[in-house]
Parts: C-alpha cells; sequence; structure tokens
C-alpha cells in the first residue's frame, strides 16, 4: 500500500506515537514479526538463525529500538521516530537481494523468496499499550515473540552486562547490584506475565508465541522448528543450521553469587509464583 493509498492514509491518520516522516509508505514491507524478547533470553540466538531461513527476512541490524526509543532524540540507540525510516529497514538493496539469493542456492538448492519480515529488539517486551496500539494499527495480524528465562537469572545476566564491562565482579560493590536490580526497567523486563498479557490483549488470539530459554539451551532444534510453525513458513530439518546442536548454549554461565540470589530471589518472588502458577514453571 503506497501513501496514496485511502487505506493507508486513514492508518496513518490513527497513529498516537508514530510519525509519517517525507518519505514513501508502503505498508507491505511493515514486519510480520516482532521478537520482543525481554532482554537476556536468547533474542540474539533467535534472531541470527531466522535470519538464514530462505523464507524470513530480518535486517542485519539487530535491535533497530523503533518503537522502545519514540520520541526520545537524546536517548541511546535513538535514530527516528518516523515510519518511512522504519520500513526502509525491510527493504533490500538489489545487491543484498542477489547475495542472499546465492546463499540460499549454495545452502538450501532453493531461491531466496521472503514471505515474512521481523525483527528483533529485546526492550519491545515492556513497550506501554499506546505504542502497542500503534504497531497494531500498522499490522493488525502482526506476531509476536516472547522467551521466557528464571528471572532471577535473567536480572543476573542483565546486571552482569550492564556493570562488568572491563571491571571484576569485586570491582562492583553490592549496593550497585542492588540499585541495578531495583531499576524500573529492569523489574518490568522480569514481570514476563503481565507483559505477555498486555501484548496478548492487544493482538489477534494465536499471535503470541511463548518459548522457554532453558529450551534454546537444551533442544534448539525444536525451539527453531516452532517458530518456523509458528511463523507459516517451511519447517524442515535443512532450515535448521549446522551449529545448532540439541547441546546449544547461547548464554554465559550462570554464577551468582548467593548473596546476590537470595537478594533477586526475595525481590522477585511475585513474579516467581506467577510463572509457577500460570505455566508450572519452578527453578530452585
Amino acid at each position: 500500500m503506497a501513501i496514496c493509498d485511502a487505506t493507508t492514509k486513514n492508518v496513518i491518520a490513527q497513529l498516537q506515537h508514530v510519525r509519517r516522516g517525507n518519505g514513501p509508505i508502503d505498508l507491505r514491507y511493515f514486519p510480520d514479526f516482532l521478537i520482543v524478547g525481554p532482554q537476556r533470553t536468547g533474542t540474539t540466538w533467535l534472531s541470527a538463525n531466522l535470519r538464514l531461513h530462505p523464507q524470513i527476512f530480518i535486517p542485519a541490524v539487530k535491535e533497530l529500538h523503533f518503537f522502545s526509543k519514540l520520541n526520545q532524540p537524546d536517548a541511546r540507540y535513538y535514530s527516528s521516530s518516523d515510519l518511512d525510516w522504519y520500513l526502509r529497514c525491510f527493504r533490500e538493496t538489489p545487491g543484498d537481494f542477489t547475495k542472499k539469493t546465492i546463499a540460499s542456492l549454495i545452502r538450501f538448492r532453493e531461491l531466496y523468496h521472503p514471505r515474512v519480515r521481523g525483527e528483533a529488539t529485546a526492550s519491545y517486551a515492556v513497550l506501554e499499550r499506546g505504542i502497542i496500539q500503534d504497531i497494531v494499527t500498522l499490522n493488525p495480524e502482526i506476531k509476536v515473540l516472547f522467551f521466557i528465562r528464571n528471572p532471577v537469572d535473567r536480572a543476573w545476566s542483565h546486571a552482569k552486562k550492564g556493570l562488568l564491562v572491563n571491571r571484576t565482579l569485586d570491582e562492583v560493590p553490592d549496593s550497585a547490584f542492588e540499585e541495578f536490580f531495583q531499576q524500573p526497567f529492569v523489574r518490568k523486563c522480569a514481570k514476563f506475565t503481565e507483559n505477555i498479557d498486555r501484548w496478548s490483549e492487544m493482538v489477534p488470539p494465536g499471535h503470541v508465541h511463548v518459548g522457554l530459554f532453558d529450551e534454546i539451551r537444551l533442544t534448539p532444534s525444536k525451539v527453531l522448528f516452532d517458530v518456523f510453525k509458528f511463523l507459516g513458513v517451511k519447517a524442515a530439518r535443512k532450515y535448521v543450521p549446522e551449529t545448532v546442536t540439541e547441546t546449544a548454549n547461547p548464554s554465559e554461565q550462570v554464577d551468582i553469587p548467593e548473596r546476590h540470589k537470595r537478594f533477586l530471589t526475595q525481590l522477585l518472588q511475585p513474579e516467581l509464583r506467577s510463572l509457577e502458577q500460570r505455566y508450572g514453571l519452578h527453578w530452585p
């Protein structure tokens, strides 16, 4: 649908947060799916493997941060609030298309022919309702992928990435970790059930896929097959990269000091109970 199309104009008129921009608008390039995370749940692993499938297009740049940084021009990772900029991320140059076609012919003996487009930005898990509504307005059939991880392990992994850059564990005081654990964004990332419910209430039934991080670690091939089926693309063994094995581990070793584990377990107890009640998940 081009910008001159009346339906497209009507869609754009309903947007509350996304701006149109000055370029052409073709909503055929708006993503069919979003990998929304949250952080440290295997989104990098998933997007990297899906990108190899000949019927899936994912931008070369992971974490576009478009919807999580709307109207925050001074924020880190901000690029634009304009829809035309975002849509350009899902268009391929003839050269890129040719390279992917050659790679697909070599790897699968079939042409590269993307049927679905998507992106992975882990911070989308905690988007507010108004922004999710803009997404659904732009694509009422959008599909969403969540992955659940032990909230304590996820928070620790998040903290290590944020605090242990060029520093050792002994160089960071406990108070810095505890302050990080209690940051509003970090707390929101831990609220798996709340985040899943918010998205589920706004997209069509059956359009939210909930996977388990532990299954990425233990049965990665099954995870990819399940996602292929959810996205409606071909699900065959040849589309699972040879580098994916049944013992793949996309994460760093979880080595939480006991004092931090106790703090996080108490802090995240409501979510731990919620995950056990809803999904039967229990972590010692």
